[in-house]
């Protein structure tokens, strides 16, 4: 099953793709699945889940956060265990961490090795209970996601993959495969969880 694990819609303000134009090209470009990670947002991702209904593809919601040390990727939050960070500004990343693992859901840092400050770079080593890291970002240029694939080689992490898209053409750029069939967000965090799943650049 292959999955974009990190696109954007207008619900994030800085992207410009609308949800019935996302649902429209994954399906184009043959994704499986596609997750919506609005910048902290929640709620804004549930239209992408409306237009979606009846086709065959799959829609999984999560959120990127804003943290004190950069954007982390939250998967397996509902809407109410959200509502107890929601609108925290700048979250201590350790404690968001820790907070999702009790809820059962899980982290990955997100463009991890961006030239900006929204990446939390080196300062990955300080956090316990990371697994894995967006290695294959669509919107980071080579050497960036290099710099993240040779980190989680020296600290034995899993890369996942996602477009980051915020244009329609760059849905589906980087995607995550993974052997099983997956129907629910609690599913895809167990198999996220598993690392059994291999990220790769799709287009």
């Amino acid at each position: 099953m292959i999955i974009d694990l990190h696109i954007h819609t207008i619900g994030s303000e800085d992207s410009l793709i609308a949800a019935e134009d996302l649902i429209e090209q994954a399906l184009r470009i043959g994704l499986d699945g596609i997750c919506v990670t609005e910048h902290n947002l929640f709620q804004a991702s549930e239209i992408v889940e409306e237009f979606a209904f009846g086709t065959p593809l799959k829609v999984f919601r999560a959120v990127e956060i804003d943290t004190d040390l950069g954007h982390l990727l939250v998967y397996g939050l509902d809407q109410k265990q959200w509502q107890e960070v929601e609108n925290k500004p700048k979250i201590h990343t350790q404690q968001l961490i820790d907070y999702v693992r009790d809820c059962g859901g899980v982290c990955v840092p997100a463009h991890p090795f961006r030239f900006q400050s929204s990446s939390i770079g080196e300062k990955l080593e300080t956090l316990i209970g990371i697994f894995a890291i967006d290695g294959y970002n669509g919107k980071s240029d080579i050497e960036e996601n290099r710099l993240a694939w040779e980190y989680a080689k020296r600290f034995n992490l899993k890369l996942i993959g996602g477009s980051d898209a915020h244009i329609i053409g760059d849905i589906g750029k980087c995607v995550t495969e993974f052997p099983k069939y997956i129907e629910t967000m609690s599913e895809l965090v167990e198999q996220l969880k598993s690392g059994q799943f291999q990220a790769k650049y799709l287009l």
